[in-house]
């Protein structure tokens, strides 16, 4: 999906437009990546069994070997891809709703060094906080009910995932359990350990959808809401 030509709305700032457009193309491509990681890991998953099974009993098992250490390269890799998906996606998503909603709540425009600080990882407060913003008042250029409906549900439930994840940070060390506010304002990043299941299981690809989706959403509101088309004349 292409970045929406912003280049000519008013309400926009030049900062805010090159951000969103910089950050929406590092999501893109690393998550593309990722996806194919998790296509050459899967792969050599299948071939993992299929080795076991003929090499069972041999005295030689250097097949198995081979594909054993194939396979846990590819798999750090496919978590390092993921991890670099999630600190531009949740990026992207953090940066791409504060626009949006400045943008519906006729609030100035986000000052260059927000925007920078904006580029940056969020903790998963900020994110927690960024989504938590009503999607009705987001969308609301929609005008759609059923619309707002499906995209609060689908908003509450990455909120749970998030909240989930948070329980899951909090406990990851059992010698030293984090508190509620360590966790939240921790970045997934930084919390990710080998030995566990990443910890952007179920909110990635969630994420990369609103990426994807944010940009339209501002495009869709400064060209056909009332209030959009009002900002664009005065500006």
């Amino acid at each position: 999906m292409r970045f929406p030509d912003l280049s000519d709305s008013a309400p926009l700032t030049t900062t805010e437009v090159q951000a969103l457009r910089s950050l929406y193309r590092a999501c893109n491509a690393s998550q593309a990546e990722w996806r194919s990681a998790i296509v050459l890991a899967d792969r050599l998953s299948a071939q993992m069994e299929t080795a076991e099974e003929y090499d069972q009993g041999q005295s030689f098992q250097h097949h198995v070997e081979a594909i054993n250490d194939a396979h846990s390269g590819a798999y750090r890799y496919e978590r390092q891809l993921g991890l670099t998906a999630w600190r531009y996606a949740s990026a992207h998503t953090v940066l791409g709703i504060m626009v949006l909603d400045r943008v519906v709540t006729g609030a100035p425009a986000l000052s260059a060094s927000r925007v920078d600080k904006l580029c940056e990882e969020p903790t998963l407060e900020e994110l927690r906080r960024a989504l938590s913003i009503p999607t009705e008042l987001l969308l609301s250029a929609r005008k759609h009910p059923s619309f707002w409906k499906r995209a609060a549900e689908e908003r509450q439930e990455l909120l749970t995932r998030l909240h989930y994840t948070h329980r899951d940070i909090r406990a990851a060390d059992p010698a030293r359990p984090m508190t509620e506010q360590e966790a939240w304002s921790c970045r997934l990043t930084d919390h990710s350990p080998p030995n566990m299941d990443p910890m952007y299981d179920g909110m990635l690809e969630p994420l990369i959808e609103i990426c994807e989706q944010t940009p339209l959403e501002i495009n869709w509101y400064l060209k056909n809401s009332e209030a959009g088309v009002s900002q664009a004349v005065t500006l």
